[in-house]
């Protein structure tokens, strides 16, 4: 997986991790990896959108070389109701309860995929309470140890509150964070990973390029 490149030793299954960007659409692209290594190796992905349609989704994965057909790929664009998240997810869950009592049911059955990534996971909280937010993520917890499903949740920096933005951090598996500065007219692009399952935090950020290949590690020593 993409994830090896980064110098994680050990890269985890069955968990939640939080990918985080200050600015642009590299988190896309990194989904866009994420999607084309596992299926590579036969397990199944669930992409779900907040701010695309399917269309456009396909037509992004079909850039990389993922076509319509790939039968392990679902696509969900333009989602926008958190509730029907967990609905989705499972037929009953604490959340769903709490707000549909017995009416909850699934809306698409995703317990037997093996990766769910969901761009952005943020954005369909925006109006939430806290509290809300981390019923979600302890659910998605839940459902990822009960099913051995990884996911991956997108996130722009500042979106939520600070505080809910901590508890997010704090609960989930790991945290990858795309970092962008500016300095003397040039643009550098880094990586940080302050927490990641089963693996030691790294001792530096990683400098990266976006290229038409997606995401490579910049090993030149770079001077601000």
């Amino acid at each position: 997986m993409v994830l090896t490149s980064f110098g994680l030793k050990n890269v985890p299954s069955n968990v939640v991790l939080l990918i985080e960007e200050d600015i642009g659409d590299v988190k896309s692209v990194f989904f866009h990896k994420i999607s084309s290594d596992a299926l590579a190796i036969g397990k199944k992905v669930y992409y779900i959108s907040t701010r695309s349609s399917e269309k456009m989704i396909s037509e992004e994965l079909k850039n990389i070389g993922i076509g319509n057909s790939e039968k392990n790929l679902t696509i969900i664009g333009n989602f926008s109701e958190p509730v029907a998240l967990f609905d989705m997810c499972y037929k009953r869950h604490k959340l769903c309860n709490r707000l549909y009592g017995d009416n909850a049911g699934p809306l698409h059955n995703i317990n037997e995929t093996d990766v769910c990534i969901i761009d952005m996971f943020s954005s369909l909280f925006i109006h939430e309470e806290v509290e809300v937010i981390s019923e979600a993520i302890e659910s998605l917890i839940g459902i990822s140890r009960d099913s051995n499903i990884t996911f991956l949740l997108s996130a722009d920096m500042g979106i939520l509150p600070e505080r809910a933005e901590k508890i997010i951090r704090s609960m989930v598996d790991g945290v990858i964070q795309f970092r962008t500065e500016y300095v003397g007219g040039k643009i550098n692009r880094y990586i940080n990973i302050p927490k990641m399952k089963g693996s030691l935090p790294l001792n530096k950020m990683i400098a990266y390029n976006v290229t038409n290949q997606g995401i490579t590690m910049d090993t030149r020593e770079r001077v601000g």
